[in-house]
């Protein structure tokens, strides 16, 4: 008699290696920054096309303990934040590791008590 074989474990690697990072874009699949971190998962970039950023979810950004990276397409010359004066650019409060990358923006009129630009909180 045959036994059965079970290869539900098996199945499960592969489609878990199969998985792959995604390129969030801003704002051409997301209207701001920060609803593009809230779509993406541990891995994912979000990605700034050039220009200059602003408003709600465009300052006072949260990470939300993401393992990602948020950079711009351009370099920091092509990708501003303004906070227009009324907060900040990032915040990193949700126990981000080194695995939460802020890369190539330039943050500019950001005000604050603490950190106009970047606050972290250890």
């Amino acid at each position: 008699m045959r036994k059965p074989v079970i290869f539900g474990m098996s199945i499960l690697m592969v489609l878990c290696s199969l998985a792959t990072a995604a390129d969030r874009f801003v704002p051409d699949a997301y209207p701001t920054i920060q609803a593009a971190i809230d779509a993406a998962a541990s891995g994912d970039s979000v990605v700034i096309r050039p220009g200059t950023y602003s408003g709600t979810g465009n300052r006072d950004i949260s990470f939300k303990g993401k393992a990602i990276t948020v950079r711009s397409l351009l370099g920091p010359n092509t990708c501003i934040i303004d906070c227009g004066g009324v907060g900040r650019g990032f915040l990193f409060e949700t126990n981000e590791k080194n695995t939460s990358i802020l890369q190539g923006l330039t943050i500019r009129n950001g005000t604050a008590v603490f950190g106009g630009a970047i606050e972290c909180y250890m």
